[in-house]
């Protein structure tokens, strides 16, 4: 019997699916070959991250799927094929969210680095916040790297080089510190609760479908 988690996700998968298909058809319409080339790298990137855990022989779980696919929909496929990124603050708005994703996976390694499910004391919650703004602001270094390959193999400007120079970069990398600074928060306010915090439990999933497999 299919979860609700499976049966969202086949949702969104197909979402994601049409509207590759209609930016193809649109921007073979237009004779936009630029636009063209990134809907086939709109092809390759939601499949980055689970050859990723392929690699290093983790599951991903359902909710893990979701995010990746939700998150790539918006940052990859409307960003760069359907010029989503011309739109104002559009792009500011991706990098917010990336911070969030980057604060999951920064959650999750060290949670398995710590060999642990859950964060218990003081001191685990200071190494983990240095830990969570380390990996955040990386992954935003990397991402502004790929906007420059962006730039410098396919001439698309997702960096706003030729406009704003180093401005675009500067404040993506804050809207990614912005976006791990609400993880950070919401970690804080739930720390003397018993109820865990909403992506806490993403974690604890994730940390129990391969921790548990291996044990």
């Amino acid at each position: 019997m299919k979860t609700k988690q499976t049966k969202l996700l086949y949702f969104v998968s197909g979402i994601y699916i049409v509207t590759l298909l209609f930016a193809f058809v649109l921007n073979i319409q237009k004779g936009n070959l630029k636009d063209i080339m990134m809907c086939f790298v709109a092809c390759i990137t939601p499949w980055l991250f689970p050859i990723l855990m392929r690699l290093f022989y983790l599951k991903m779980t359902d909710e893990i799927k979701i995010i990746n696919v939700i998150f790539i929909y918006f940052a990859s496929l409307v960003g760069s094929s359907l010029a989503g990124y011309t739109l104002p603050f559009y792009d500011k708005i991706v990098h917010f969210f990336s911070g969030i994703l980057a604060s999951i996976i920064a959650m999750i390694l060290y949670c398995m680095i710590k060999k642990q499910r859950t964060i218990y004391n003081k001191q685990d919650y200071i190494l983990f916040f240095i830990f969570m703004m380390t990996v955040n602001l990386s992954i935003a270094v990397i991402w502004e790297f790929y906007e420059y390959f962006m730039l410098v193999f396919f001439n698309k400007d997702c960096i706003l080089h030729y406009t704003t120079g180093v401005h675009d970069a500067m404040t993506d990398m804050l809207c990614a510190l912005g976006g791990g600074c609400v993880v950070l928060l919401e970690m804080i306010a739930h720390r003397n609760r018993q109820e865990l915090p909403f992506f806490m439990r993403i974690v604890e999933k994730f940390y129990d479908c391969n921790m548990n497999d291996q044990s």
